[in-house]
């Protein structure tokens, strides 16, 4: 079987978290090896479970394990990494004081997407042997950005790829040397371009491949349903395609016409509200048991 990347998103309070849980136990009772991975920041699986957790994988039955996202170690990293590399290509640094100007990698617009992305990627490299991950994902805003990166980054890396080979061009530099039949990139700064060009490539058809489901989770209300659409229509912009409407909290009532006829082309899926709470793992898989047709709609 193919890994599974199940992603849970939508408005603040619809219930991201709720619903990611209960897919994850459910998909777990089927003997899917499966890990939940809590992105948002208030990491809310905590309060769900009862339990903490950490960077390091926590068993939760046979088949479930939980780990969350430390969204500060993974900028840390990231800024390490980039001052390490900075120095590494241009070594006569101490003689521009470009130390001097390191603190402010701090302040790069788009740092925390970036940190996520690089988490997502440590996620799906660590645990490749996981047939199933479900994200449960941060804020609206963030996790757009998230899902935006590799298109946003690619027009800028490819330009500056283009660029790099205009100012070699110009200088009449020889970017490649052969020794026998081996050939070696002269130029370290259009190399680590290439590298970042394919690396962001690569994770730009992930997100479009069937591998990845993306679960839109909204209530019947006129509120989360305004941003549901803002959302699906983001996610269509850069060749993302929602796959399925969990409609959360569902009461014995009809979905809105509105719902009905904008996510036409998606699958809905009715979440029944629960009066006693989905706290602890006990009540999860009460609350499974009781709607087991309907939770079904959330495999494969």
């Amino acid at each position: 079987m193919e890994q599974q990347l199940h992603f849970f998103i939508g408005k603040g309070g619809v219930g991201k978290s709720t619903t990611s849980a209960v897919t994850s136990v459910h998909l777990s009772n089927a003997s899917m090896d499966t890990l939940l991975v809590s992105m948002d920041p208030a990491h809310s699986q905590r309060d769900i479970f009862m339990m903490d957790f950490s960077k390091t994988p926590k068993k939760i039955g046979r088949h479930l394990a939980v780990i969350e996202i430390d969204e500060a170690y993974w900028i840390e990293k990231y800024l390490k990494e980039t001052q390490d590399q900075i120095k590494k290509t241009y070594r006569y640094e101490s003689a521009f004081n470009l130390e001097n100007y390191f603190d402010v990698l701090k302040f790069s617009p788009g740092l925390e997407e970036y940190a996520l992305l690089l988490a997502f990627e440590n996620i799906i490299h660590t645990f490749s042997d996981k047939e199933i991950i479900v994200f449960d994902m941060a804020p609206t805003a963030l996790t757009l950005r998230f899902f935006s990166m590799p298109v946003i980054t690619l027009i800028w890396l490819e330009e500056l790829l283009s660029l790099r080979k205009k100012i070699y061009d110009k200088k009449e530099i020889v970017s490649k040397i052969k020794i026998g039949k081996k050939e070696i990139e002269k130029d370290p700064v259009k190399s680590k371009l290439e590298r970042l060009i394919q690396n962001h490539q690569n994770l730009k058809e992930l997100f479009m491949s069937k591998a990845s489901i993306v679960n839109l989770v909204m209530n019947n209300d006129t509120l989360s349903f305004s941003e549901s659409v803002r959302i699906k229509k983001r996610l269509t912009d850069i060749g993302i395609q929602v796959d399925r409407i969990v409609v959360n909290k569902f009461l014995n009532t009809d979905i809105a016409e509105d719902i009905e006829k904008e996510f036409e082309n998606q699958k809905i899926v009715r979440f029944p509200f629960s009066s006693n709470g989905l706290i602890g793992f006990r009540a999860i898989n009460e609350y499974i048991d009781a709607n087991r047709e309907i939770v079904m709609g959330l495999s494969g």
